[in-house]
């Protein structure tokens, strides 16, 4: 790389063009002398993203991959955060889509092939990465799943 300075300029300004593999970039640079800036920035707590509606999809659920007929859970009133289901849920894997779409955002298990026993979840954006809850088939029967968008938890309860 070449750098030529162009004479004739102040010291704040300078124009200096760069050849890099036959190609021409002018660049036009300015300077500050004795200048200081200091600014101090804090994030407040993060914002949780609402949803309409989340669902339930998988092979643990009546309507298996179906991502058409996904189970539309009910959101509880006064917590915009929170979605329930109640019913029956077979040995299998299950995760939880905010709309009927694979790339959709979705309530994934924190990680690949997690026990419904972790209710750490994951709100994988556009549905990646792709992780699910397991169940085993000694987890099979009766459930009521509470899932909660901000804490990013689901919970299994067995009835």
């Amino acid at each position: 790389m070449k750098k030529i300075k162009v004479s004739n300029m102040d010291k704040s300004r300078y124009i200096s063009m760069l050849i890099t593999r036959n190609v021409l970039l002018l660049v036009i640079g300015f300077s500050f002398f004795g200048v200081s800036c200091k600014k101090e920035i804090k994030a407040g707590p993060p914002i949780a993203l609402t949803y309409d509606q989340v669902y339930m999809v998988g092979n643990a659920t009546s309507v298996g991959w179906d991502i058409n007929n996904a189970i539309p859970m009910t959101p509880t009133s006064g917590n915009p955060n929170e979605f329930t289901w109640e019913g029956p849920l077979y040995a299998g894997e299950i995760k939880f889509p905010t709309a009927l779409s694979w790339t959709s955002d979705t309530f994934m298990s924190a990680t690949a092939g997690q026990s419904i026993t972790d209710n750490k979840a994951l709100l994988a954006l556009n549905g990646n990465p792709d992780y699910h809850w397991v169940l085993a088939d000694a987890d099979a029967g009766n459930y009521k799943i509470t899932l909660n968008t901000k804490d990013q938890t689901v919970t299994f309860q067995k009835e």
